[in-house]
């Protein structure tokens, strides 16, 4: 990867963030956020639980801002 511009998979740290919120992102949405939306993905906490619900809201909001549906939720 080069740099944190190099965001076109959806990084490691991302997918540990999701699998905590509860959220699947698919490639294909992952493609319509931008660059800064994508960085603030990559940086956003989500430790604490308050922090993971702010996450888990802050994500869903996007997916619907972006693709106009509902995120999908992990079956667990």
């Amino acid at each position: 990867m080069s740099g944190d511009d190099d965001l076109t998979l959806i990084p490691r740290a991302v997918r540990d963030k999701l699998d905590r919120v509860g959220i699947k992102i698919h490639l294909k949405q992952w493609e319509l956020f931008t660059l800064d939306e994508r960085r603030a993905l990559v940086a956003g906490a989500c430790d604490s639980p308050a922090e993971i619900d702010r996450y888990r809201t802050d994500l869903a909001d996007l997916v619907r801002r972006r693709t106009g549906r509902e995120p999908e939720r992990l079956t667990r």
